[in-house]
């Protein structure tokens, strides 16, 4: 039986300034079985900047999803939902993370310098079914 998430995406942009090996592991423990790239930019001012890019699909993906979860700390709160459905647009629901805080081995929704998560669905209704299950 198909499940109801299609692809989970973690993005981060690390500054020349920042510990690439440490956020870029960090990124990797949110799913370890996602593929993982990297992708050089250039600052505004000539800086050095990394894109990461990690990605998961394909079955198994709605496990992933509510382990992933499980470390949030708004889930362990009880209200990832009302949290979550905040970032919600048609199918794709999107999701701040707060870098600094990753690198500790928290994962805390929003913060300054972000890590974006993009869950997308098969359907809206997908979506809202598989939130309204997590926000029980």
């Amino acid at each position: 039986m198909k499940g109801k998430v299609r692809t989970i995406e973690v993005n981060a942009f690390v500054h020349e300034t920042e510990d690439l090996q440490k956020i870029e592991s960090s990124v990797k423990n949110l799913i370890p079985e996602a593929s993982i790239q990297e992708e050089d930019l250039k600052g505004h001012y000539g800086t050095i900047i990394k894109k990461i890019n990690l990605k998961f699909n394909g079955p198994g993906s709605d496990q992933k999803l509510t382990s992933l979860f499980s470390k949030i700390d708004a889930f362990k709160r009880g209200d990832i939902y009302s949290q979550i459905i905040k970032g919600m647009e048609y199918n794709k629901i999107y999701i701040r993370i707060d870098k600094q805080e990753l690198v500790k081995n928290l994962i805390k929704l929003n913060g300054d310098n972000q890590i974006k998560i993009i869950i997308t669905f098969y359907s809206a209704r997908d979506a809202r079914e598989y939130l309204a299950e997590q926000g029980r």
